[in-house]
């Protein structure tokens, strides 16, 4: 089991403050937040995982950027470790539990997304 997230409450503070202080998306700026950075780092696997809730997707400029990221990752990841990729877990409201889930545009079951994200 991993360990417990400390707080189970997000704090915005920094969110405000970016959306406050920096550059908008006139200026071609953009900031977006990535859920989840997936390591084993016994066999040196790395995933990034995003999560959308209430069947929301990923606006067009993030599928941008994380494709981009995913690209220079492959491109420029160290030999000895193995990159599976960026992922979009989607839920049709907020959790397994209330509703339809997707992994990566594909209805899944819970069962199935614990054993690809336990790799």
């Amino acid at each position: 089991m991993t360990r417990k997230e400390c707080t189970n409450i997000r704090d915005l503070t920094f969110s405000n403050w970016v959306r406050e202080n920096l550059p908008d998306s006139s200026t071609g700026f953009l900031a977006s937040d990535l859920d989840f950075i997936l390591q084993n780092y016994k066999t040196k696997k790395i995933m990034l995982l995003e999560i959308k809730t209430r069947g929301t997707d990923l606006k067009s400029w993030q599928k941008n950027l994380f494709r981009n990221m995913h690209n220079w990752i492959v491109k420029g990841i160290t030999k000895d470790w193995e990159y599976l990729g960026f992922h979009v877990i989607m839920f049709e409201n907020t959790n397994f539990n209330d509703g339809k889930v997707f992994f990566d545009y594909k209805q899944s079951s819970q069962e199935t997304i614990k054993k690809i994200l336990s790799f």
